[in-house]
């Protein structure tokens, strides 16, 4: 999976992918990097090729490298800890490989939103 999309600009900001139709840019804040986390808690929520421990595990993890989880919306956490916390995550799905290959797709998706997490908050 491609993170920086060469080229794409949006107002003058590069575009980042996540996961298809997840994207964020240079100038998304941590509001919009909460939401894409949370669509990405949604999906993996609903993998069903995956235990209800294993989910509730990992949906315990997501919530843990929300930024704003304080609750007052602004962004609590450094991003070089968010990011270590998703690249394990990813690293987990990852791991799941052939059991779940959605989970390993979610897996670059979880890790790309490591990156940003590590550029920009």
């Amino acid at each position: 999976m491609t993170f920086h999309q060469n080229h794409w600009q949006l107002q003058g900001s590069k575009v980042y992918n996540i996961a298809g139709d997840l994207r964020l840019t240079e100038q998304s804040g941590p509001q919009e990097f909460a939401a894409v986390l949370r669509e990405l808690r949604t999906r993996i929520g609903a993998l069903e090729s995956l235990s209800e421990p294993e989910r509730a595990d990992l949906d315990r993890d997501l919530a843990q490298a929300d930024p704003t989880a304080d609750g007052d919306g602004t962004d609590t956490v450094e991003g070089d800890v968010v990011a270590g916390r998703l690249t394990r995550i990813a690293g987990r799905l990852r791991a799941l490989g052939g059991t779940a290959a959605a989970a390993v797709e979610l897996g670059g998706a979880v890790e790309s939103l490591a990156h940003f997490a590590g550029q920009h908050l």
